[in-house]
């Protein structure tokens, strides 16, 4: 970027900087010291994407945030941040683990919540990784991928945590 062209591509950067904090604030999940990060990551991205960017290719601000969101992405991953597992994601796992046979009743839901919390403390860390890489892939499939192991590795461990998941609700009842 030459002195001349340095003005306008500042001033663009700027028009940007409310999506990025956006974006940021989304991905951080509530903690505002990453959401910072992220912003610097996304304003690095925006800097780099200014520069490449070729008209031919299509509109300016999608790509931008488009190559923001994925730096900021690909700093949560290198830096091991996860999203925090919330009300919503502990009833798909139950779902999950319970065949969909989970009642919408509240109290019920409750139940479940503390049930998985008990399971979780009894799970190994890669028992732990391959629930969260299902629940996150969608099945077998995107968990394998996730993980980088064999399917045969990951449908045992999912079979290991089935055991567990049916005796902590035997223990309960």
């Amino acid at each position: 970027m030459t002195g001349a062209d340095t003005a306008p591509e500042l001033s663009r950067l700027h028009s940007f900087m409310p999506i990025l904090a956006r974006e940021a604030h989304k991905l951080a999940y509530g903690n505002n010291f990453t959401a910072d990060d992220l912003v610097q990551e996304g304003v690095l991205a925006a800097i780099s994407a200014l520069e490449s960017y070729d008209p031919k290719r299509g509109n300016i601000d999608g790509y931008v945030r488009v190559c923001a969101r994925n730096r900021m992405i690909s700093y949560l991953r290198r830096n091991g941040h996860e999203r925090p597992m919330d009300d919503e994601a502990l009833g798909e796992c139950m779902r999950r683990l319970d065949g969909g046979k989970i009642s919408a009743a509240h109290e019920e839901m409750t139940e479940k919540r503390d049930e998985l919390r008990a399971l979780m403390t009894r799970l190994s860390a890669f028992e732990e990784s391959v629930l969260c890489a299902y629940i996150k892939g969608g099945g077998i499939s995107g968990a394998v991928k996730i993980l980088k192991c064999g399917r045969k590795k990951v449908d045992n461990a999912l079979q290991r945590i089935r055991g567990k998941a049916r005796s902590c609700n035997e223990e309960t009842d």
